[in-house]
């Protein structure tokens, strides 16, 4: 593991960000991430900052839709398989197979009724269509999940992105350094996606794929970093 202080991180971030695009030393979408490792000269996923601890390096497209993906857990009390059979919908191009794409926001029901409750009672991360509680997850599980992903400290750098003949390019402009997330706050900011679909193309085109269950995080905006971090500090 690298050891690193803060100024040495924020300078060679600083150096990436004015080297302006960069060309991705990978070409699937994990290029971006490998790309700011291999300009840092980091071989592991994590820094290790004395004032700090360990802190785990993301990296993440800016002006996108896309999800940070902290972990997969399928919920207590119930099975994918069982969730796609009771509420799953034929898939436009293989009406053969129930899929079930849905993004679940804490306390808010989306579109199909789909939602999340925190209950405190019962120490349960409550997942719910309308009234029916299809699963759960016990909060002592969360908070420690959370603990091993984040908890101990992140750096999350934004880039910028563009592709020019079948090649994509980064600018890293922008990276905060996070620690100590508050676990309450994470739930109630944080998205639940269940994602149960079929293969689209390649050999197994039609069939069945459970991503599974994730927990993810859409864009962090400035003014959700005090929420859900104790220390939030912009390094770039």
């Amino acid at each position: 593991m690298q050891k690193r202080t803060l100024t040495q991180i924020k300078k060679a971030l600083k150096e990436l960000s004015e080297k302006g695009w960069i060309k991705s030393n990978r070409l699937h979408n994990t290029g971006i991430g490998k790309t700011l490792e291999d300009y840092l000269g980091i071989t592991e996923n994590n820094i290790a900052l004395p004032d700090f601890g360990v802190m785990e390096l993301k990296s993440q497209r800016a002006g996108t839709a896309s999800m940070m993906t902290l972990f997969t857990k399928k919920p207590e009390g119930i099975t994918n398989a069982e969730i796609l059979k009771r509420f799953g919908y034929p898939d436009p191009e293989f009406p053969q197979h129930k899929i079930l794409h849905q993004t679940i926001t804490n306390g808010k029901k989306n579109g199909r009724g789909f939602h999340c409750k925190v209950d405190e009672k019962q120490g349960k991360l409550l997942i719910l269509k309308n009234r029916t509680v299809l699963g759960y997850y016990e909060l002592d599980f969360l908070r420690l999940k959370v603990a091993e992903k984040i908890g101990n400290g992140l750096i999350l750098v934004f880039a910028n992105c563009k592709k020019e003949k079948g090649y994509e390019y980064f600018h890293y402009t922008e990276a905060w350094l996070l620690k100590d997330i508050d676990p309450k706050q994470f739930l109630a900011l944080s998205k639940y996606d269940i994602r149960l679909g079929v293969y689209r193309t390649g050999k197994n085109a039609g069939k069945p794929h459970d991503h599974g269950s994730a927990f993810r995080l859409t864009r962090l905006s400035e003014k959700n970093f005090p929420l859900m971090f104790k220390t939030h500090k912009r390094i770039l």
